[in-house]
């Protein structure tokens, strides 16, 4: 349980400071605009608190079969690992591009450049990322 309340905080850390990157990029490339920063407080809103409910979840009803697939059966609790895993790995793979995305930048005009071309590759390689570690930690949970 420990695991999941390390792994939901981290989670809500890189949230918040997928935000606050992504707000330091646009102010950096002169495209801020408060429409966008508002529905980005407001989508990182509703994330964590779908994120918590589906703890909370999990918390009350640990030992319910959500999934069973070729023989493998998930819990409500390791199904709750996986969906904070993935949203973990989601926006750890953002996080990090923005950051390299500013870091490498000679200018403010090349971090807005940068960012629509590299945003695009990056998604799907996390996205891919967090399907493989998933499955592995289930693997390893229905293993062990």
């Amino acid at each position: 349980m420990i695991a999941l309340l390390k792994l939901g905080g981290g989670l809500l850390l890189l949230i918040v400071a997928n935000i606050a990157l992504g707000s330091i990029r646009a102010a950096m490339a002169r495209e801020w605009d408060t429409k966008t920063f508002v529905n980005g407080l407001i989508k990182g809103g509703i994330v964590i608190g779908a994120f918590a409910a589906v703890y909370f979840a999990g918390w009350l009803n640990p030992d319910l079969v959500v999934v069973e697939m070729d023989g493998q059966t998930v819990n409500l609790a390791q199904g709750v690992y996986i969906v904070l895993l993935i949203g973990f790995t989601y926006y750890a793979g953002k996080v990090l591009l923005k950051l390299k995305e500013i870091v490498t930048a000679k200018s403010a005009a090349v971090v807005s450049e940068d960012a629509q071309s590299k945003q695009v590759s990056g998604q799907s390689e996390t996205a891919a990322l967090s399907t493989e570690g998933a499955k592995s930690k289930v693997e390893a949970d229905n293993n062990g």
